[in-house]
């Protein structure tokens, strides 16, 4: 596999730019935009992205950090390249939707302005004016393009994206990751899923989420094989549509997080889906059941294909993975019921910290594709591993096992959320007092994710209904995920810990055991 990753390339443009100049008429990309499949060959694909390049040339200097806000087109595509191909750092966050109000959307830009001091946005043409009145960095758009395409000169720079995560306590610790991780990430995670030029992507997963970003977009294109790309809305509106494409397109590869399953069991239609030789579960806890139901319904699909993937942005992506020629694509734990991630892939290292019952313990990663630092500039390390946050095991074949988390992160259809943002919007509603509110995530079979519950205290007197209300708009704004349940109590009902703070862990053990007089 390790030719699929240019041996030379010193940068992640560099790596696209061999397969694009080898061939010029093999099939790149394929994007599903109103209701039809566009093909892009890797001659299209590359002309846009020299384009891109010679617009981005114009912003002085190099390492400046650019902001995406776009909807899914090739120019969204080609233009993230280019951005990096004239030595800028892009950067994604989610295009502004109906859910979220104009002036919620704007203060969060205005957030990240502060933190990042972007150097300039890259958007839809309608977006334009909006973006123009936040600051004096210009706004790109399609529209901006040259017409005429100029050779790239590659710029080389050490950083050349940045991850974010949900909420605004995640975009300050935004992912700074060099070309050099990434392409290391990429051919000891293309050895271990034994990419091929036979193979193909099919992915409706956002580019500002790490596995829609560095598994379903970069990943095809630094390795030199196509990729289909769904928008999100698109797949959340019609999800039989992914299984369609996928008996059409034949698509040979297929990441999406778990809740997913459970919604293609119930809403998909028949379908032949062999082509797929690996379904890779990722970005949540992966359950047997998920699968079991998964397999269930499609009965074209074979039961080692079902596979689990243990990733996180901070390193790059993929950390684990389980294999059909491992013989443990879902190899469940007996005696703690979860299924094994899998052993490490190449060069990456694991190490349990402080571990519980000489078991569990916080997982600790090393290896060549670690990000650089955090966008505060933050770089947490222990004895050269970065500390995930998340609880586990190693067991005696060495394959890795998560059974939870340390940090207080909730995770709801695959997107983070961090609660500490939705207990601080919260607090500003009237009617509610401040700093009393928590938020916690509880795991739901049916759906194969976690449920998004809030607790708050109110003012004396204040009405229960409009103050749910307010907190259904606020987490809405803030999140854009709307709680499966808001909880109202009167004033000094939440427990604090010792400290003085809202223990979350000990009033989500008080509201399953229905220990609170909820109003």
């Amino acid at each position: 596999m390790k030719y699929l990753v240019s041996l030379s390339a010193k940068t992640v443009q560099e790596c696209i730019a061999f397969h694009c100049e080898q061939e010029l008429n093999k099939h790149c990309c394929s994007i599903l935009a109103n209701g039809a499949w566009i093909d892009y060959d890797r001659k299209n694909f590359w002309g846009f992205v020299q384009r891109y390049s010679d617009l981005f040339n114009g912003i002085a200097g190099h390492s400046k950090l650019i902001l995406f806000l776009k909807k899914l087109d090739i120019h969204l595509l080609t233009a993230y390249i280019g951005a990096m191909a004239a030595g800028h750092i892009p950067a994604q966050i989610s295009p502004p939707t109906v859910k979220v109000s104009n002036i919620e959307y704007l203060r969060r830009i205005r957030h990240i302005r502060e933190i990042t001091g972007f150097s300039a946005i890259f958007t839809d043409e309608t977006e334009k004016i909006r973006f123009s009145e936040l600051s004096d960095a210009p706004v790109y758009s399609p529209e901006d393009l040259p017409k005429v395409s100029k050779p790239v000169v590659f710029v080389q720079t050490e950083e050349s994206l940045v991850q974010f995560s949900s909420g605004s306590t995640g975009l300050q610790k935004g992912v700074v990751l060099t070309h050099k991780a990434i392409i290391a990430h990429m051919r000891s995670y293309g050895d271990a899923l034994q990419l091929s030029p036979d193979d193909a992507i099919i992915s409706w997963l956002p580019l500002y989420h790490d596995m829609g970003l560095i598994a379903c977009y970069l990943m095809p294109l630094m390795c030199g094989i196509p990729f289909y790309q769904m928008d999100p809305f698109d797949w959340i509106l019609q999800p039989d549509l992914l299984l369609k494409v996928i008996e059409e397109k034949k698509p040979t590869l297929c990441f999406l997080p778990n809740f997913a399953y459970q919604i293609l069991a119930i809403k998909g239609r028949p379908h032949n889906l062999n082509s797929i030789r690996l379904w890779i579960n990722c970005s949540e806890p992966a359950r047997l059941r998920s699968h079991e139901s998964f397999l269930g319904k499609f009965p074209s699909i074979r039961p080692d294909t079902l596979t689990v993937c243990y990733a996180l942005a901070e390193n790059t992506f993929a950390v684990s993975q389980t294999m059909p020629w491992h013989h443990n694509s879902t190899r469940l734990h007996q005696e703690r019921g979860v299924l094994s991630c899998g052993r490490p892939i190449k060069d990456v290292e694991v190490k349990v910290f402080s571990p519980e019952n000489h078991k569990d313990g916080e997982i600790g990663v090393k290896s060549p594709s670690l990000f650089n630092r955090f966008l505060d500039g933050s770089l947490p390390m222990r004895d050269g591993f970065y500390l995930t946050g998340d609880l586990g095991f190693v067991d005696d074949q060495g394959e890795i096992f998560i059974t939870g988390r340390k940090k207080d992160v909730i995770i709801v259809n695959g997107k983070n959320i961090f609660p500490q943002d939705i207990e601080s919007a919260i607090s500003s509603i009237a009617g509610i007092y401040p700093g009393r509110a928590v938020a916690f995530g509880i795991w739901d079979e049916e759906i194969g994710s976690e449920d998004l519950i809030v607790i708050a205290e109110r003012k004396e007197g204040e009405p229960t209904t409009q103050l749910k209300m307010a907190i259904q708009r606020a987490a809405l704004e803030e999140i854009g995920i709307v709680p499966k349940r808001v909880e109202i109590l009167e004033h000094m009902s939440l427990v604090k810990t010792s400290s003085g703070k809202l223990s979350r862990s000990r009033n989500k053990e008080l509201y399953q055991a229905k220990g609170f007089n909820l109003l």
